[in-house]
């Protein structure tokens, strides 16, 4: 069993039958991440990003340690999700309506447990519930949903999730999913869940081949984070593939 508890055999239920052997999201990284940099709208979605990585004034993410999301993060959230193309689907009172979300007596005590969490966390699979929770209350649709057409918010829950805890959760959009073989229609919990062992498998091969995240962290414009760069990695593969 590998440190990150899950078997190979277990990894490789994960992929796709259909499209094996599947290319690694994590091989030629600096080549990936030079593609994505070179598109005209990435110095836009660089610098948000970068934005919202300092917004966290030192700390590993944006949530304090009583589980609070402060106002100026919330705008920083707001921000970053109209520059990452998610305008159209938020609306007006986007911040109003997240606050409310975020403020919930459960989802505040979820967040708390996040704190220091990353993706490589030796006991993630223990959170699975609750990443759970939280992804369906940021995805749900509906009066109460995030989104401004009573739809579901999935592809925006998990730009939110990754802005409130950068170490920890993935992006995912069509692109990325493409390149982790989960095409089809939305992004449900348990696609999103494979997605995020699928790059904690590829983390630890790197890491055992490595020795450390080194190389992959010095292919990225600094300050980045490892969900970062599997993200823009991911993103051109899937994009190849149109």
């Amino acid at each position: 069993m590998s440190r990150f508890e899950i078997s190979l055999e277990e990894f490789e239920k994960l992929e796709d039958l259909g499209k094996r052997p599947r290319p690694k999201i994590l091989e030629n990284v600096a080549e990936k991440i030079k593609e994505y940099d070179a598109q005209c709208k990435a110095p836009k979605y660089n610098a948000t990003y970068r934005r919202v990585l300092k917004a966290r004034e030192g700390d590993c993410c944006l949530v304090d340690a009583d589980g609070n999301v402060s106002e100026r993060a919330l705008k920083v959230i707001e921000d970053a999700l109209r520059a990452f193309e998610m305008g159209r689907q938020m609306g007006g009172k986007f911040r109003e309506r997240l606050r409310k979300k975020l403020e919930d007596d459960e989802i505040r005590s979820i967040l708390k447990r996040f704190r220091n969490l990353c993706i490589d966390s030796l006991d993630l699979k223990e959170f699975k519930d609750d990443v759970k929770r939280l992804y369906e209350a940021l995805s749900a649709s509906g009066s109460s949903g995030l989104s401004s057409r009573q739809d579901s918010f999935e592809v925006g829950a998990t730009k939110i999730m990754n802005f409130l805890f950068p170490e920890l959760f993935i992006m995912v959009d069509s692109n990325v999913k493409k390149a982790v073989g989960r095409s089809g229609p939305g992004v449900p919990f348990g696609k999103y869940w494979d997605i995020m062992m699928i790059c904690r498998r590829e983390l630890e091969e790197h890491k055992k081949v490595q020795g450390s995240y080194n190389s992959l962290l010095e292919s990225d414009i600094k300050p980045t984070t490892l969900t970062r760069i599997f993200d823009k990695c991911a993103f051109i593969m899937g994009k190849s593939e149109i």
